[in-house]
């Protein structure tokens, strides 16, 4: 049941968003810092190019659960 529960927590995330956090992180081990500066860098700026960031900030702007899409 624990792992149903989380499961669906994450999947109503932005997985857009998820997949780049699990990038980064999977890059960190090999990067040196400024490296790794760079990659956490192009990564928010494509998180933020995303359709689930504009629907991130009008849910919150309209006070409602975003509906994300993975785009």
């Amino acid at each position: 049941p624990a792992a149903h529960e989380l499961a669906s927590r994450m999947a109503a995330m932005p997985t857009r968003a998820l997949g780049l956090i699990k990038q980064t992180l999977d890059a960190a081990a090999a990067n040196p810092l400024a490296q790794q500066l760079e990659v956490e860098a192009d990564n928010q700026v494509r998180a933020q190019a995303g359709e689930d960031f504009k629907e991130g900030v009008r849910a919150f702007l309209e006070k409602r659960q975003p509906r994300f899409t993975g785009k």
